[in-house]
């Protein structure tokens, strides 16, 4: 068991010339918290970095990173957040004349599939950047996959730590690091983090429960631009759509109060986001929203055109609070529309998350939050922010009366044969943050998640021991809830049954009616959107005999299916579109390890329908080279039918598709062999 230090900042700055000539920084001196970092950076240790946002903890990581991988070698591992984050470092750590960008860099993300490609990448790969959920589910597979890279890390880098408390995603840092350290007992843990109250403790769990090393943990004061915070209140009576107008009059005084100045804006719903946008317009304010509606490429677009700092640059960035999340996208000033997200109050941490991106350093002398609070609440909120939540464990949240997260690890556990009995599952607690928290796995909570396991048919007990089944199995595989799995492999096996694979509607309530999608919410907006499927659902299934959730990703995927416009159910189908080829991972899996449907051919249709939005007579042309959806339409209107009008018709194909001879010979080649295939 190492040793914990805690230090502070160091104020007598060191040169940077003094860090070996392996990475060079632009600027003479590191800042207190670097120089705090240069004391111990070549060591053998453990670090977690506890200090503002700008106050250079990227930096500090890569003092660290450059160092092993220059003089010691090895692989770092960097842990994003989140993928914008990922491709955010990625960019900065590639581009001409960083000390990172001679090195080959890779990045692993979810939208990054693991072909035999992507594993050679990573096997020559000096940084490797991954999400949590990404490290989680590279290690459970780290036999079956040869991830030899886990064991040749010497750093993994976890930044914005904070998110161990996250529901839904904490959990999987949390039993990310645990595997991790336990298939590479040497490897130094680095943790960064702008907002841990409780971090004392987060370290000791490093030092005490999960490596062996020292660790160093560096609580800093160093901000370099000083956060003004000021609270402001709304009134809060009347309808819900008044007060948010309330809000954002209170947001329009400050921004007209501050009229030179850049600034972001956080909202907590995409409506009251469109709402200020509006009202912003109305009075010649030219504002962008940075959402999730927007595809990869207008936020880059957007982003930049923020960053810009010349008088063409924009003035007004509106955003949800993802962009929170790390992302370099600072302001003069920051206003925070509220402190609830529907009818639950948003946590302190990304309320303070929000608050990090006020000042930019090296132009701003400081920064100015403004955080909106109901009249009526205000001190409660206030009290709220002034005492930070600690970071807590999720592994043990209790979702729906059941332990479905702690569920959902153990599954892969029992996967791999780390966990065959009651005392093994004990064992492998020990190790979790939660325990280290004194959240204690009590045979009430132990015996109902086994339980539960068993009764959606994820695992079985033998003679006393667990083994998994084939729905276990799928769910370890692939990264996806066991529950999940069951409710696929229940809904499809009733379809399949049924004989109703070509009926819309039912294909799409066996996407839709899983048990995630069941624990989600449904809007006031969403509910008029999914007014008319409903009807249809309850006509063709019976009235309230499917959940109003499951109606909703029903309705997404039904959508997705049809290329029609979901409305307010926008970013769920979008969510749903990327996802799908993991999700037709995992039916097909379904199919060949138990189900025995044969039907690869139907899921592979299904597949294109979903991300392409297309109805099931222009699967033969979208499967084609280069047509997607609206190719694919306009061949149709121009009577394309079959692929023998695509091998016949080469020159109106050629003339509606606007494309050179040799692409219009590559997709006939390609439909001359759908042909032989068929």
């Amino acid at each position: 068991m190492g040793n914990l230090f805690k230090v502070s900042d160091q104020n007598d700055l060191v040169e940077s010339k003094q860090y070996p000539n392996y990475a060079k920084f632009p600027f003479q001196h590191f800042n207190p918290v670097q120089s705090r970092i240069f004391d111990f950076y070549n060591q053998d240790c453990n670090a977690v970095i506890a200090s503002s946002t700008s106050s250079g903890k990227t930096v500090s990581s890569e003092m660290l990173a450059a160092s092993q991988i220059r003089e010691k070698g090895g692989k770092i591992l960097y842990l994003a957040p989140m993928k914008a984050l990922a491709k955010e470092k990625y960019d900065d750590w590639t581009k001409e004349g960083h000390h990172f960008s001679d090195l080959n860099i890779s990045i692993c993300t979810g939208d990054y599939r693991l072909t035999a490609d992507r594993q050679e990448e990573l096997k020559n790969a000096d940084i490797i950047i991954l999400t949590s959920e990404m490290l989680n589910s590279r290690c459970r597979n780290m036999e079956s996959e040869k991830n030899d890279f886990l064991i040749q890390a010497k750093i993994c880098i976890v930044d914005e730590a904070h998110l161990l408390t996250v529901p839904g995603r904490g959990d999987h840092l949390e039993v990310g690091l645990m595997n991790l350290t336990k298939i590479n007992k040497d490897i130094r843990i680095v943790l960064l983090s702008a907002t841990m109250p409780n971090v004392d403790e987060i370290a000791e769990w490093v030092s005490k429960s999960l490596s062996d090393k020292d660790t160093y943990l560096l609580l800093s004061k160093f901000r370099p631009c000083p956060l003004g915070v000021h609270y402001e209140t709304y009134f809060d009576t009347g309808k819900y759509e008044d007060q948010e107008l309330e809000k954002i009059s209170k947001a329009l005084e400050i921004m007209e109060d501050n009229e030179d100045d850049k600034f972001l804006i956080f909202v907590h719903t995409k409506r009251t986001g469109e709402l200020l946008k509006t009202e912003m317009k109305k009075r010649g304010m030219e504002a962008l929203f940075h959402s999730a509606d927007l595809t990869k490429e207008q936020r880059e677009k957007l982003e930049s055109s923020f960053k810009d700092k010349g008088k063409d640059g924009l003035q007004y960035l509106i955003a949800t609070s993802t962009i929170a999340w790390g992302c370099n996208l600072p302001a003069r000033r920051v206003i925070i529309l509220g402190m609830h997200r529907g009818m639950s109050e948003v946590e302190t941490y990304d309320i303070w998350q929000m608050a990090g991106r006020a000042g930019r350093p090296g132009f701003d002398p400081r920064g100015d939050v403004y955080i909106l609070l109901p009249e009526s609440k205000a001190d409660k909120h206030r009290a709220r922010l002034q005492n930070p939540q600690n970071i807590d464990s999720k592994l043990l949240d209790n979702i729906g009366g059941h332990y479905k997260t702690l569920a959902f690890h153990i599954v892969s556990e029992i996967h791999h044969n780390r966990i065959k009995t009651k005392d093994d599952i004990k064992n492998w607690y020990s190790r979790t943050l939660a325990n280290y928290q004194s959240k204690g796995l009590n045979d009430s909570i132990l015996n109902s998640t086994v339980d539960l396991l068993i009764k959606c048919g994820a695992i079985k007990e033998e003679d006393g021991i667990y083994k998994v089944t084939s729905v276990g199995m799928v769910s370890s595989m692939f990264y996806y809830s066991p529950f999940d799995v069951a409710d696929l492999r229940k809904n499809f096996m009733a379809l399949f049954k049924s004989g109703n694979e070509n009926d819309d509607l039912w294909v799409s309530i066996a996407l839709g009616n899983i048990d995630s999608i069941k624990m989600g919410i449904v809007s006031k907006a969403e509910k008029e959107d999914i007014y008319a499927y409903q009807n249809r659902i309850s006509n063709l299934f019976g009235k309230d005999v499917i959940l109003e959730t499951a109606i909703k990703g029903g309705y997404a995927y039904y959508c997705a299916m049809n290329g029609l416009n979901p409305g307010s159910v926008a970013t769920t189908m979008r969510m749903y579109q990327w996802d799908f080829p993991r999700l037709i991972q995992v039916l097909q899996a379904i199919d060949s390890f138990g189900c025995k449907w044969n039907k690869s051919g139907f899921f592979r249709d299904l597949q294109s329908r979903v991300i392409y939005g297309v109805k099931s007579e222009l699967l033969h042309f979208v499967n084609l080279p280069d047509i997607g959806k609206v190719r694919a339409e306009r061949l149709w209107s121009l009577g394309f039918r079959t692929l023998n009008d695509i091998v016949n018709k080469r020159d109106i194909l050629k003339s509606a598709l606007n494309f050179k001879e040799e692409k219009v010979q590559e997709i006939v080649r390609e439909a001359q062999k759908n042909l032989l295939l068929e």
